[in-house]
């Protein structure tokens, strides 16, 4: 039986306190499986921190304002985070490039030393130009990052231009001590990684083996279990699909890693369908103890004992344990590409930055004249990563959210360390540590770590007074208004439209999917691409996802229910283009000819479905009239059994054309 004190976290009801406590340690602290942003967090924290430590140094021997040593750690920082190039070539490029446009934007801020004006009417192009770059790839997006926080701490910390050499001194040890964590003391260690990740799906598999264990020896789903074990596979899958990306990227690295890919894809199929079985049916009482015997086994990575039972959930064990305890098969398929990115800029998103910033300035310097830049800058932020305006304005209502927090925690802990510099200094490498390790998956988390930082450094310098931290909540109140105001007024891009685009890419990585799987199938040798495409299409339903909550939750509630019918059926296509996809990858080939014609039909027919529902996509509202289930019973051809990989094909077009009719 299995144990009941596990060390895995089991979630609450919402007025339980010990879950709500849960709730707020895994916003500050969102789950790293795979350490891997725990390290790059660290990677970029030592930078910093050597950095600091060093032009302290180099103030020994020469004079330096104080405001160098804030510059050398916030750009090291900012360097060794930002590179995302994916070859360590590229990467040394990008780091080598990083000190020249990070001296350029802070010479512009020194010449405008005394021209303020200037300095903030410069502000919205510089943020365009930003904005406007990430679309050219990771190399510029972080060039431009960093050159536009050294232009910010040019403005904040007001040094002339004769302070430039040396700081271009320090901007240059900044990038070397990046390089130098990066890429020689701290490199990427694509195996280890790969290791990690293994394990963290390892735990995640233990952890939705116990939620059915617990609901099999209940004889039924008790409370919130049902959701609990929803949100467990889900992210499961996100696991998954961060290994299958690393897998992917790292290709070049470490190309017997492969078929890993496969595996990983066939223990994912696998896992879904044992929770899809086991929310329906958990056996009778007397299949339950040989159920319960398979799940401890396979908790443990053993080979579960044989059992008479014939229920769906013991066939679905039987499948799993076949999975996980197989050595993965070479394969001659090379391994996928890696997404492109899941949120891309464009034209529209950088104008409204730069009217945003521009409005955030004007209204900013009426709240005070020397922190205006707090209001730009959380105008600029509105508009990064988002596709439309329900994204801004909840972008916008996390950076609230994490700088209330920040102001509070901020002043406590600024007041208690008041007067100790050693230990302020300690707690400020912490909070940077936990702010770039909750980047990307908690951004208002970060903006709560960034504002203790604040209130901190303050402290340090000898000039803190909790009137501060409440004038950056201020200031960023007015950013938010002004990027609120731009989002829905300036070149608006409401909910819909963004939902009906992100389901036309979808749809094209759906038909792109099945048809190269479609292909394999029918000439027996996997196509070069398909395993890129399988993973695309993964990826495209989780932006769908992402993008459809503003429209669920956020300025449209009476759309929900279809939008929600539609997400399932769409769900559903996935789910099968992937099980189908797997099938393709293997050396597998249709022979009857019956079968063929049958394939070939139903695969036009999907393109056609595919082709129709785009040119129809902006039309949201309609309500397809389904069920739960997204699809209905696959045709039969008399006299001739369908393989799975048909079954699956025709599941698909059911369900495509099930959302198609009005």
């Amino acid at each position: 039986m299995f144990s009941t004190n596990r060390s895995t976290v089991r979630y609450k009801r919402p007025g339980d306190c010990k879950g709500n406590l849960v709730r707020v340690v895994q916003l500050l602290f969102p789950p790293d499986p795979g350490a891997l942003r725990l390290l790059a967090a660290l990677r970029a924290t030592l930078a910093g921190v050597l950095t600091f430590l060093l032009v302290l140094l180099l103030g020994e021997f020469t004079v330096l304002p104080v405001t160098d040593r804030i510059l050398g750690f916030g750009m090291a920082l900012f360097i060794a985070a930002n590179v995302r190039d994916a070859a360590p070539r590229q990467r040394l490029v990008t780091i080598a490039l990083a000190p020249l446009f990070a001296f350029a934007s802070t010479t512009l801020a020194a010449v405008l030393f005394n021209r303020p004006l200037a300095a903030a009417a410069l502000l919205p192009l510089i943020m365009f130009a930003v904005a406007y770059g990430a679309m050219r790839g990771p190399r510029w997006a972080s060039l431009g990052i960093v050159a536009l926080i050294a232009y910010f701490l040019g403005l904040v910390t007001h040094d002339p231009p004769s302070t430039l050499p040396m700081r271009l001194v320090v901007l240059l040890l900044a990038a070397g001590n990046a390089a130098l964590i990066r890429c020689l003391l701290l490199p990427e260690r694509p195996r280890a990684e790969l290791d990690r990740l293994r394990h963290a799906i390892h735990g995640r598999i233990v952890r939705v083996l116990d939620r059915i264990a617990d609901a099999v020896a209940a004889g039924a789903w008790i409370g919130r279990a049902n959701e609990d074990l929803r949100r467990d596979v889900s992210r499961l899958d996100e696991v998954i699909m961060l290994a299958q990306a690393r897998v992917a990227a790292l290709a070049a690295a470490l190309p017997d890693q492969g078929n890993q890919w496969q595996h990983l894809l066939a223990i994912e199929l696998a896992i879904e369908r044992v929770a899809r079985v086991a929310h329906r049916d958990l056996g009778t009482p007397a299949d339950r103890p040989a159920l319960l015997a398979a799940l401890t086994a396979l908790r443990h990575g053993s080979e579960p004992p044989l059992s008479e039972s014939t229920t769906r959930l013991a066939g679905a064990l039987t499948l799993l344990a076949h999975v996980m305890l197989e050595t993965p098969q070479e394969s001659s398929a090379p391994a996928a590409a890696p997404p492109p990115a899941s949120v891309p800029q464009n034209l529209r998103s950088a104008l409204q930055t730069a009217i945003a910033t521009a409005l955030a300035i004007a209204a900013g310097n009426l709240v005070s004249p020397n922190r205006w830049y707090w209001a730009a800058f959380a105008a600029f932020v509105m508009f990064q990563g988002t596709r439309s305006r329900g994204e801004s304005l909840a972008k916008g209502a996390q950076l609230i959210i994490g700088t209330l927090g920040g102001v509070v925690f901020g002043m406590l802990l600024a007041t208690l360390l008041s007067g100790h510099d050693l230990l302020t200094m300690t707690a400020i490498v912490a909070a940077v540590f936990l702010a770039f390790q909750a980047n990307v998956a908690a951004y208002g988390a970060m903006v709560f770590w960034l504002t203790v930082i604040i209130g901190l450094l303050f402290g340090m310098l000898g000039f803190f007074a909790p009137e501060l931290l409440l004038l950056r909540l201020e200031e960023t109140a007015v950013g938010f208004v002004c990027g609120a105001l731009v989002a829905s007024l300036v070149l608006a891009r409401r909910e819909r439209a963004a939902v009906a685009d992100a389901t036309c890419v979808f749809l094209r990585a759906i038909r792109e999917s099945v048809d190269r799987a479609v292909r394999a199938l029918l000439d027996g040798t996997p196509a070069p691409e398909l395993a890129a495409c399988i993973l695309a299409a993964e990826q495209r339903l989780r932006d769908l996802g992402a993008i459809a909550q503003t429209e669920r939750f956020g300025l449209a509630v009476a759309r929900d229910e279809p939008l929600h019918r539609r997400i399932l059926l769409l769900e559903g296509c996935e789910l099968w283009a992937r099980e189908l996809g797997q099938i393709g990858l293997q050396p597998a080939k249709l022979e009857h000819p019956r079968l063929i014609r049958l394939v070939r039909e139903t695969v036009a027919r999907i393109d056609n479905t595919v082709s129709e529902l785009i040119q129809h996509s902006t039309d949201l509202s309609t309500t397809p009239q389904t069920g739960d289930e997204p699809a209905g019973e696959p045709v039969e051809i008399p006299g001739l059994r369908l393989p799975r990989a048909v079954r699956l094909l025709l599941r698909i077009d059911g369900a495509l054309v099930h959302l198609a009719s009005r």
